[in-house]
């Protein structure tokens, strides 16, 4: 149950990325980034990827009140690599060796820190 509380939030981060980039569309920063701003955040993508990111963060409140910040802030790092694998299914990213390797690196840390940290 420990680790199930620690991945929630977890995951939820990274699903709010690929969320947030699907609801900018093709918006680009075009003129004043101001302007830019207030046409992402007038967009429905943008606003529930935010709202996402948002519970994830109350929900890691909880993780913090109950684990070291040294033992699950490094466990963070899964964003990334499910960020990598979600960017591939949804937005059709190519995924490089570079990008392989580094995942796996930060899959082995966190397997250290899960079973020994």
């Amino acid at each position: 149950m420990r680790f199930v509380l620690i991945f929630i939030p977890i995951i939820m981060s990274a699903v709010a990325q690929i969320i947030l980039k699907l609801g900018l569309g093709n918006l680009t920063v075009e003129g004043s980034p101001l302007n830019f701003l207030l046409k992402a955040l007038l967009s429905p993508g943008v606003i529930v990827g935010l709202g996402l990111y948002g519970l994830g963060a109350m929900l890691w409140l909880i993780v913090l009140s109950r684990e070291d910040v040294s033992f699950a802030f490094p466990l963070v790092s899964f964003a990334y690599v499910l960020a990598i694998v979600l960017s591939a299914i949804f937005l059709k990213e190519h995924i490089t060796l570079p990008r392989i390797l580094g995942s796996a690196f930060i899959i082995l840390g966190i397997f250290t820190i899960a079973r020994f940290g």
